[in-house]
């Protein structure tokens, strides 16, 4: 029962944990997953940056000699170039992307079948607008990757300013 995170270091850190608690071994892809939670034997850190070439290629290789994925958590930049080359490992069901306010709306990125997104939005407050916590957006994810079903956390409001 493995599972895959990409970008999970953090915003997303307390999901990831969560993750590679209920679906170890997890396979943690960052520029950062070497000094992530020091100690934890779930987790299997490749320290990669979605920006260069080769990234999804490293990703494979090092999966071919990982357990079957039951679990993903996927939160990168720009994920339309990335995410139809990426698909193909994912587990679907089990996958869950998760999309910045930068993504656009919905339909902005094409999702392939059987991944479920979390968009990101802001909450308003007495004084305007905030950006979501850490805890909000692990919380969401977590929510989605428990039950499957998409969501969006906070609201989405066009051309919100923070």
């Amino acid at each position: 029962m493995a599972s895959l995170v990409i970008g999970g270091t953090g915003m997303l850190a307390a999901a990831t944990r969560w993750l590679a608690e209920r679906y170890p071994p997890t396979l943690l892809v960052s520029r950062h997953a070497g000094g992530f939670d020091p100690g934890n034997e779930a987790l299997v850190p490749l320290e990669l940056d979605w920006s260069r070439a080769g990234f999804v290629e490293a990703i494979a290789e090092r999966l071919r000699t990982f357990p079957s994925l039951h679990r993903a958590l996927v939160w990168i930049h720009g994920p339309d170039r990335l995410i139809p080359d990426l698909a193909p490992l994912l587990p679907r069901p089990g996958t869950v992307l998760v999309l910045g306010s930068a993504s656009g709306g919905p339909g902005a990125v094409e999702v392939p079948e059987g991944i479920v997104t979390v968009r990101l939005g802001s909450v308003a407050t007495a004084t305007g607008r905030r950006w979501l916590t850490h805890e909000e957006i692990s919380a969401g994810a977590v929510a989605a990757l428990a039950d499957g079903r998409p969501r969006v956390v906070g609201e989405l409001v066009p051309g919100a300013r923070m």
